[in-house]
């Protein structure tokens, strides 16, 4: 049986794109000079001793200290927002006498994702991302997908073009949080039946605080931060919503830690797939096949090696 048989697409009963903020196509600017080749980038550790002195002013890195928002108002999906993980660093980059261009900006990678959403007896659904699973890479890039390896294209990196004479003060920050949709029935259904009974979501981090100079195409990591989230709500099916739904994880997550050394970002975390374009959704039934309900957006050779492993029968 061939992977099309097997695939059906549900996009408004379930939804899980990470909320970024980015430019869209017809906004989005991106430096001509700058273009590089991500798969010979060069990468090292920051060094103040022989690399221009880049001057951080303040960094922060932070998760919001509140719990997780669950919204019962619609008749066919549970919401939630979790609490937002925000990055902002203030520094001054030092006069560029040449005809070099530098970006400064934040890189992110997920290394772990459980995301399963139970459904009594009938079965669970799972958020998987194929290349982790078959464990072809380490990491994926989270980002909009369209500025890589960058988190975004708007506030979270600056290009800083020479010559300049003087030194430049530029403020980068970055946002990120869990906006699913997650339906009541059955997802293969897109029913309005009460059969969901517990979500669990679990997803692991790094963000880098980096500089590249894009005419040598070499990557400096000044920064490595480790952040993570656990969401795990308890439903009853059986009562009205408004009151079906209850967080039952620690409501005050864990804050980032900045790690004491940096470790070096796998290429894998610099190139596509984004997370988001890579991510597929899984319905297992306790009786029958598996079958994928949301199609990845991006397919490679860990997705064809996923279907023949997970989803054709032999």
């Amino acid at each position: 049986m061939s992977d099309n048989n097997l695939i059906q697409t549900s996009e408004f009963m379930a939804y899980n794109n990470d909320a970024i903020e980015y430019y869209t196509l017809s906004t989005c600017y991106i430096e001509e000079t700058c273009k590089i080749k991500l798969n010979e980038t060069k990468q090292r550790f920051y060094d103040i001793k022989r690399d221009p002195y880049i001057e951080i002013i303040d960094f922060e890195a932070i998760i919001e200290k509140r719990p997780t928002e669950i919204d019962e108002t619609s008749s066919r999906v549970l919401k939630y927002k979790s609490p937002s993980f925000m990055a902002s660093v203030t520094f001054r980059f030092p006069p560029i006498h040449s005809n070099e261009c530098w970006k400064v900006g934040f890189i992110q990678a997920c290394d772990c994702m459980i995301f399963q959403n139970q459904y009594g007896d009938f079965g669970f659904s799972s958020w998987e991302f194929p290349q982790l699973i078959v464990r072809d890479v380490s990491m994926i890039n989270d980002s909009c997908g369209r500025n890589y390896p960058w988190y975004g294209s708007k506030n979270q990196v600056v290009t800083i073009q020479g010559p300049i004479n003087q030194q430049t003060e530029h403020t980068i920050n970055m946002r990120d949080l869990f906006v699913p949709w997650i339906p009541w029935d059955i997802p293969t259904c897109e029913g309005e039946q009460s059969c969901l009974t517990h979500i669990y979501r679990h997803q692991r981090f790094y963000v880098w605080l980096c500089a590249m100079n894009c005419t040598k195409n070499e990557l400096l990591i000044i920064h490595t931060i480790r952040w993570m989230q656990t969401i795990e709500i308890d439903v009853k099916p059986d009562l009205y919503r408004g009151i079906r739904a209850t967080l039952i994880s620690n409501p005050e997550p864990e804050q980032p830690i900045f790690l004491k050394r940096n470790i070096f970002i796998p290429s894998c975390a610099l190139q596509e797939p984004s997370a988001n374009n890579a991510q597929l959704l899984i319905w297992k039934p306790t009786q029958g096949e598996p079958l994928v309900v949301v199609n990845p957006k991006y397919r490679d050779r860990s997705t064809i090696k996923y279907f023949s492993r997970y989803l054709l029968k032999k």
